[in-house]
């Protein structure tokens, strides 16, 4: 594989990415629209279709690297957050203890369970998450006043050449491309 395919790679699996989990999500949403669309399983689908969408974005605004940190940092609560209270969610019914959300990943009624395939959608769906907090931290970033120094550009006024407008005092007759 040469060396300047190497750049589109990640756009190419960006892309791939956005188009399955905006299909998956419409298709789910869908499909379940004729009365199967539980709370949970209608919040799951929309951030399919919002982190897919925003992976489709031609141009994405892209925080600063605070802004990375405190997307990751709320991925994280999150992901913890909804681990930690008992949920009555859909999956993993014969379990007595159930944690997570959306779907219930781990089980703790007679035993620790962890169920790889939750845990995975529930991971899926808090990434989304993340992409829709970077995102809008990059639109609050921009709103931000600008931080740098400000630099006094007031010598650098003026023509870079003083005597190049008096070289030739009379430019009436130039035609410069057509334009007169």
């Amino acid at each position: 594989m040469s060396a300047e395919l190497w750049p589109s790679i990640p756009a190419v699996l960006r892309v791939m990415t956005g188009w399955f989990l905006l299909g998956i999500g419409l298709l789910n949403l869908a499909v379940g629209a004729d009365g199967g669309l539980t709370g949970a399983y209608l919040v799951f689908h929309l951030m399919l279709v919002v982190g897919g969408g925003l992976l489709l974005l031609r141009y994405r605004p892209v925080p600063g690297r605070a802004g990375h940190v405190v997307a990751a940092v709320l991925v994280l609560l999150g992901m913890l957050s909804t681990a930690v209270p008992e949920s009555s969610g859909c999956c993993m019914a014969g379990e007595a203890g159930r944690h997570g959300y959306p779907f219930p990943f781990l089980g703790t009624g007679g035993g620790l369970r962890l169920e790889p395939l939750y845990l995975a959608s529930d991971l899926i769906f808090w990434a989304c998450a993340g992409l829709l907090a970077v995102v809008v931290l990059a639109l609050i970033e921009r709103g931000l006043p600008e931080r740098r120094t400000p630099i006094d550009l007031s010598r650098y006024a003026g023509h870079a050449e003083p005597g190049a407008m008096s070289a030739t005092p009379d430019r009436t007759g130039e035609n410069v491309g057509g334009l007169t």
